[in-house]
């Protein structure tokens, strides 16, 4: 007789995993909210750290591949803790790191390895969920990863203004450690023969994963991929470097793009947690759609608006229309993909997400240079939503066939 986990199992597993979330997520925002103002206001160019954001996207591209396809072969609590353990000594090394050669191997290192455990947290979170609640527990947890993101940037921006950055980086990265304490308490029931009921997902063969899915599976993941990667590119131009823009055009203080952060992440936060409310309403796929239209249109505006208080508003509006509805697409698509393949298909879709962003960074280094770099950079970002939007039509009218 198979073991199933029980309902009390399911609900420890959730609470330690969002426990896992909290912590790690308030000091990785602290980091994230400081780290790139860092490298600027210590007279690095813009271009130069769009180069530095770069080598982490392709390290988070590259190292995320192949953690979630060995993710289905072995235990994901020990690859959890291994990857983690090893974010948090590159994520402190490239804060202190002597020279830019350093800071880039440093930054690929920690963008892999952080890329990995993400991969692999969310994977445990699906296996952990039944399918009728997933969209509900998915959209908290995400709600809760935003929330502290909030204090994170919020707490970031405040201590960045009040101690020298530096010193703060290497203390937020160094208690990423006390994360660990919950998983250590996850227990987790991986059967051997999970491992090979998926079929073959080698390294070398990956995209044979495709060859397991049955038509519609297929069409979904496919969709799937395409949307990750026109929002990929489109969100590689600003997104990743919202500190720095604020800080190039409206010569912010760190405290106060950490503020403006903090909101945008909390609109999210409020908004993902009741987005599966809205999916049963209104049809997730509906909700979707409306999602990815409107925020192209937001972007637009973005290019042209340089009044510092509607461009913040924009821009938080923005990031919250994008963001909350990510636990819907995720559960939606997730829910057509065999457990056994969940850390494939999620490292596949974090490689070719992180792979576009990458790519994104590169251009940004070179758009920044012309006088009206951040235009453009809109511009072409709305593009690349917009696209986006008609990926997910096309997705909604093959999966009511």
């Amino acid at each position: 007789m198979s073991y199933r986990p029980s309902s009390y199992s399911i609900d420890s597993a959730t609470r330690l995993i969002t426990i896992f979330t909290f912590i790690d997520g308030l000091a990785q925002g602290i980091y994230g909210t400081i780290f790139n103002l860092m490298l600027r206001t210590s007279g690095m160019p813009t271009s130069q750290v769009g180069r530095i954001t770069s080598f982490f996207l392709w390290g988070s591209a590259l190292l995320g591949l192949v953690f979630g396809i060995i993710a289905d072969k072995i235990n994901k609590k020990q690859l959890m803790v291994t990857t983690h353990l090893l974010s948090i000594f590159f994520g402190t090394y490239r804060a202190i790191s002597p020279s830019l050669i350093h800071l880039g191997i440093s930054s690929f290192l920690f963008g892999g390895f952080s890329t990995a455990t993400s991969i692999v947290l969310s994977t445990l979170l699906i296996i952990k969920t039944a399918r009728e609640s997933r969209s509900k527990v998915l959209g908290l947890n995400f709600g809760i990863g935003m929330f502290t993101g909030v204090l994170g940037n919020v707490l970031g921006g405040v201590l960045g203004d009040a101690f020298p950055i530096r010193n703060v980086l290497i203390v937020a990265s160094l208690s990423r450690i006390v994360a660990l304490v919950p998983i250590w308490k996850l227990r987790l029931y991986e059967p051997k023969y999970e491992g090979k009921k998926g079929g073959d997902t080698n390294a070398f063969k990956f995209f044979s994963v495709l060859n397991n899915l049955d038509r519609r599976a297929t069409k979904v993941t496919l969709y799937y991929f395409l949307s990750t990667m026109s929002v990929g590119f489109g969100a590689g131009l600003f997104v990743t470097f919202g500190n720095v823009i604020f800080y190039d055009i409206f010569h912010m203080k760190p405290s106060l793009i950490g503020l403006i952060l903090a909101l945008a992440q909390l609109a999210t936060s409020i908004g993902a947690v009741f987005s599966y409310k809205l999916g049963k309403r209104f049809g997730e796929m509906n909700v979707l759609i409306f999602s990815y239209v409107f925020v192209p249109i937001l972007i637009v505006l973005l290019s042209f608006i340089r009044e510092p208080i509607t461009f913040t508003s924009v821009y938080i509006l923005r990031f919250a229309v994008m963001n909350m509805v990510g636990p819907l697409l995720t559960a939606l698509v997730f829910s057509n993909i065999p457990p056994s393949l969940l850390s494939s298909i999620n490292g596949m879709n974090s490689f070719i997400n992180n792979v576009a962003r990458a790519l994104s960074a590169d251009l940004f280094s070179i758009l920044t240079k012309y006088s009206n770099g951040y235009t453009l950079i809109f511009v072409v970002s709305s593009i690349f939503y917009f696209l986006n939007a008609y990926v997910m039509i096309r997705m909604y009218k093959h999966i009511s066939e």
